[in-house]
């Protein structure tokens, strides 16, 4: 061995030695212990399930935190650096370990044991100090894996066996998220990786992990870095032909979405109502002030048409294009996805003063747009979501699908009533159904409520039949359907998309009886005013002191929805129906009004009180006397 080397290492012990010592100390001073934790002392062999042999592999040696036995534990700190004086025979030994590192690098692997995402060195404990110390990012391991035993009072093990049933199929080794249903999102979005990316097995991940891991190291953030990086992987996708320096640029821009994500707001900041006229002098006007004009870009995803869903946004632009004139420039783009929006967007709407992006899911590439574009306001028609700088607009649809819910009750003779509705197979908010039931109920105690989703499929309306015949089927004269194409002339009005309707006994609806309707061309021209007038800039003051949940959530009061009353309801019904429309509008009366019981009795809405408005966009149960037709 060259002197040179020799000498080299010995002074690395010298300045190892320092540093094991120093955290020692520190350790000690907070009465904690200064040495390595041991696995064979934070474990018990009764309640180790099994040992299962790993493919040999680069890991972090960031994970690598602890030895196997405590005989070895009392040689190290905590940071894993010598405590032996430098005369001693340890010493000597990684001194001379240290000159081959030096000389000609550690190559052989060390020997640990994986628990609970963390690794403890069976053999090669110097090898570890050592490149610690040189602070070298991974090491060559061969790895058996330590299952404990499931412990329903230790959430770490529940999470740890999410990771198991993960790890069958997953891309990402030891990868460790923040709860179960992280690892189902996580599987989900590598399903679209595989669907997406070409010779997708080809791809070294765990490569690509350390070097995310690396990166993330040079970033302030308090998120843990498996979520962190499941958070990344959302936005820009597998970082594939990515470098690190690259990486970070791309952390940095997502920072204020990490800390967001690290601790979501307990309730978000929700404006209620547009505002005719600008905010009084003080801190917003100080800001902004008004604007005297914008330009507008709407965002739609593809397959629009003159009379569908997203057609009904574009005669919304175009209403208030027409509106507010020379003071708005608008432009829209079309065919949008997942997968080409980002592109789209950058080419297309980087000057854009603010951003409306008509469409749920294209809520990723539109949060990526928005924290590369702080200068333009990101709006995306959706319920809330916690993301930071992406405030969503949403309209309080149950209002009117309460008056739907009264509507039908008037009008059923059988006493049964439908709610036709997909069954979908991810969480499915209840706000809509519930606030029909509870419309039934306001006018006709004793009507039954049926929900029937019996192949009834998203996104698919003519679907919609097999509701209808199945809810007949059940005796229902009346029900509330999607509107689909082949459905009989029944004088529905134009830009419906929805209504309440009287069925036959094959569930063919043979007369239109009220409707629920979105007034596009009313939203966009508040949405657009309130931004001219300096309304909407409440956002961005959110924005800069504290990252937040925001969104715009409008309901009858401010005129984006209507309820509408066919004739065939009768005078008196029509008038009372007004009159209940006019007290919503004016808040005077909230449909979930207590007491109301869940289907597994919890009392949800306590006697004589009213949800507040985040207890009504985050509804997941179902009233206690709906009854379920799948």
């Amino acid at each position: 061995m060259d002197g040179k080397y020799n000498l080299e290492a010995r002074n690395e012990y010298a300045r190892a030695l320092k540093a094991g010592q120093r955290e020692y100390s520190a350790h000690t001073a907070r009465s904690e212990r200064g040495i390595l934790p041991s696995l064979d002392e934070l474990t018990n062999q009764s309640r180790i399930v099994a040992y299962m042999k790993q493919p040999q592999r680069e890991i972090s040696l960031s994970r690598v935190v602890g030895t196997y036995t405590s005989a070895r534990a009392n040689s190290f700190a905590p940071n894993y650096m010598p405590l032996h004086q430098e005369s001693s025979e340890f010493a000597a030994k990684w001194i001379n370990l240290c000159a081959i590192h030096m000389e000609e690098g550690l190559r052989d692997a060390v020997q640990v044991y994986e628990y609970l995402w963390n690794y403890y060195v069976i053999e090669g404990n110097k090898r570890v100090s050592i490149l610690k110390h040189f602070e070298s990012p991974a090491i060559r391991a061969d790895i058996t894996r330590v299952v404990p035993q499931l412990d329903d009072r230790d959430p770490d093990t529940a999470v740890y066996y999410a990771y198991l049933h993960y790890d069958k199929k997953g891309l990402f080794k030891n990868i460790r998220l923040s709860s179960q249903a992280k690892y189902e999102q996580l599987t989900a979005l590598e399903i679209r990786f595989n669907e997406t990316i070409e010779n997708l097995s080809s791809l070294n991940f765990n490569s690509m992990y350390l070097q995310f891991e690396a990166a993330y190291a040079k970033v302030d953030s308090p998120l843990q870095l498996g979520d962190a990086f499941f958070e990344y992987m959302k936005l820009y996708g597998l970082p594939v032909e990515v470098t690190m320096s690259e990486i970070i640029e791309q952390l940095n821009a997502m920072l204020p979405q990490l800390i967001l994500a690290s601790k979501p707001p307990a309730e978000p900041t929700l404006v209620l109502t547009p505002q005719e006229k600008p905010p009084a002098p003080g801190l917003i006007t100080r800001l902004f002030g008004q604007r005297r004009n914008a330009k507008v870009v709407f965002a739609y995803p593809a397959g629009r048409t003159e009379d569908n869903w997203i057609g009904a946004h574009e005669l919304g632009r175009q209403h208030m294009q027409e509106e507010l004139g020379k003071q708005v420039l608008s432009t829209y783009i079309d065919g949008l996805s997942a997968h080409n929006m980002y592109e789209e967007l950058s080419s297309q709407a980087t000057d854009a003063d603010l951003l409306l992006i008509t469409s749920s899911q294209l809520a990723l590439p539109s949060l990526r747009f928005s924290l590369e574009h702080p200068e333009c306001l990101t709006l995306i028609y959706s319920r809330l979501r916690e993301d930071f700088r992406l405030s969503t607009y949403y309209g309080r649809y149950y209002e009117a699908i309460f008056l739907c819910g009264m509507a039908a009750g008037m009008a059923t003779k059988a006493m049964k009533v439908a709610y036709i509705t997909p069954q979908l197979d991810y969480k499915r908010h209840t706000a809509d159904i519930n606030a029909f039931a509870l419309g039934v109920k306001a006018v006709r105690e004793d009507a039954e409520v049926l929900l029937v989703w019996k192949d009834v499929l998203p996104l698919q309306p003519t679907t919609s039949v097999h509701g209808l015949k199945a809810a007949a089927q059940e005796g229902a004269d009346v029900a509330y359907t999607p509107r689909y194409t082949g459905l009989k002339d029944i004088k529905l009005p134009e830009g419906v998309f929805s209504f309440i309707g009287r069925i036959d006994e094959n569930g063919n609806p043979i007369e239109y009886l009220a409707a629920p309707q979105w007034d596009w061309g009313r939203f966009y021209t508040e949405i657009v005013s309130n931004f001219l007038n300096g309304s909407l800039d409440i956002l961005s003051i959110i924005d800069r002191g504290d990252p937040s949940v925001t969104g715009l959530w409008w309901g009858l009061g401010a005129g984006v929805l209507r309820f509408l009353v066919s004739d065939t309801l009768g005078m008196n019904n029509a008038q009372l129906l007004h009159f209940m429309r006019a007290s919503i509008a004016r808040d005077n009366f909230n449909p979930f009004y207590g007491p109301i019981v869940d289907k597994e009795g919890k009392l949800r809405v306590q006697q004589e009180t009213s949800l507040r408005p985040y207890e009504v966009l985050n509804m997941e149960w179902l009233c206690d006397f709906i009854q379920v037709i799948g």
